[in-house]
């Protein structure tokens, strides 16, 4: 090292240990409803809503629909007739 390089005394803080990795093959695995949600979300082919749902059965372009729990029975009960 030259003269006006100085060497810094500071503590240097250990990285914390990692956790091992997981292929994404065990992860697709594990996921369940929430993971698979994520990735349609991600993916962008959703469609929220009482009006494009419906519109979206009539086409027959749907394959999945998700009714909430506080969703009016009337409202229900349409989505699940044409369903």
């Amino acid at each position: 090292l030259s003269p006006t390089h100085t060497m810094s005394t500071a503590p240097v803080a250990a990285a914390p240990a990692q956790e091992p990795k997981v292929s994404r093959k065990k992860l697709k695995q594990n996921d369940g409803i929430n993971g698979r949600l994520q990735i349609v979300m991600r993916s962008g082919k959703y469609t929220l809503g009482y009006k494009t749902v419906l519109k979206s059965l009539r086409s027959g372009k749907s394959k999945l629909i998700i009714i909430s729990n506080n969703c009016p029975p009337l409202r229900k009960s349409e989505i699940e007739y044409y369903a």
